[in-house]
């Protein structure tokens, strides 16, 4: 692993939308930013603008190497999966206009990486990357699933593609 790598981890939602930026040291590991952004009720261009801007400014904050971005997992509610699928191509989008790779990720992957079971829960995913992180975590799913996936990553990549 390459000395002072920044991964933006993703937790994309139209609502709320998790992210943390996580500074890969050698052997450790520390955030630097965690939270969750929220967007209030509205038309959906408007709320993927403010969630497309927030990150523009997150990027130039932070300048992360890559981004590491959750897969959608498929709900019963199409309609809230097509939503969550624009807000992920806007952020796709963000990616290759700052030239930063994007990967993603799977729940299932993020699972299977971290906790080595694929039917994990939400509560044993936190629980370990507060062990890596030998931190507590935010109490928001989306802030700690944005920490999972960038966790995820820092565990598969290949460091030479990202740098």
């Amino acid at each position: 692993m390459e000395n002072n790598t920044i991964i933006l981890g993703v937790d994309p939602g139209i609502a709320n939308t998790g992210y943390a930026c996580l500074l890969c040291l050698e052997d450790t590991f520390r955030l630097l930013d965690v939270g969750v952004f929220v967007t209030q009720k509205g038309p959906a261009e408007y709320r993927i603008k403010r969630i497309y801007e927030f990150f523009q400014q997150l990027i130039l904050t932070y300048h992360p190497d890559c981004m590491a971005m959750e897969r959608l997992f498929f709900s019963k509610n199409v309609k809230t999966a097509l939503v969550v699928e624009e807000v992920r191509g806007s952020l796709m989008l963000l990616s290759a206009q700052q030239d930063l790779k994007l990967i993603q990720y799977t729940p299932l992957q993020i699972k299977k990486t971290l906790t080595h079971y694929g039917q994990a829960s939400k509560m044993e995913v936190k629980l370990v990357s507060e062990s890596l992180l030998n931190m507590a975590l935010p109490t928001s799913d989306d802030a700690c699933d944005a920490v999972a996936v960038s966790l995820c990553h820092a565990y598969n990549c290949d460091w030479g593609d990202i740098l």
